[in-house]
């Protein structure tokens, strides 16, 4: 039985979320904390605490792998899949791929596994640049401006 076979359809999206948070090989305390501000857990259905599990399970799962490589590797690769497939609803992808923009950045530098995850769920999932600045600029919640700022500024490609 696979990871994906276990989860309940309802957290596929924050599980997709924590490998986003897991790919750089750890979770940084101001990702969690811009996810806390953009009401991320909340609107994930899934509280803090089983959130940080999920990104532990993502780091045992493929994290310290993905930050040895400046690729996904094939295991790799079918594991991000594994949990991408696993958000079927398109705004929910859309959700999860807004909140991981604001994880990456969170904690000032983007590293090259986070990116190489993060395009590899905007283009799996078929998410253009366009499509993901409006979400963030369109995202309601207090912090989401904060977060917006950084990505809204640069250019745009579809």
């Amino acid at each position: 039985m696979t990871t994906q076979d276990r989860r309940p359809p309802r957290t596929a999206a924050a599980h997709a979320l924590a490998m986003m948070v897991a790919a750089n090989g750890r979770a940084d305390p101001r990702e969690l904390q811009a996810l806390e501000e953009l009401e991320a857990f909340s609107r994930l259905g899934v509280p803090r605490h089983a959130f940080e599990a999920m990104v532990q399970e993502c780091l045992e799962g493929a994290g310290v792998g993905l930050a040895a490589s400046s690729w996904l590797h094939a295991r790799d690769q079918a594991y991000v899949d594994q949990l991408l497939d696993a958000v079927t609803d398109p705004q929910e992808r859309l959700l999860v791929c807004r909140l991981g923009a604001a994880v990456l950045m969170a904690d000032g530098c983007l590293s090259w596994d986070e990116r190489l995850v993060f395009d590899h769920a905007l283009a799996r999932w078929h998410i253009s640049r366009s499509m993901l600045t409006q979400a963030i600029l369109h995202d309601r919640t207090p912090a989401a401006g904060r977060h917006a700022r950084p990505l809204a500024a640069r250019p745009v490609a579809s």
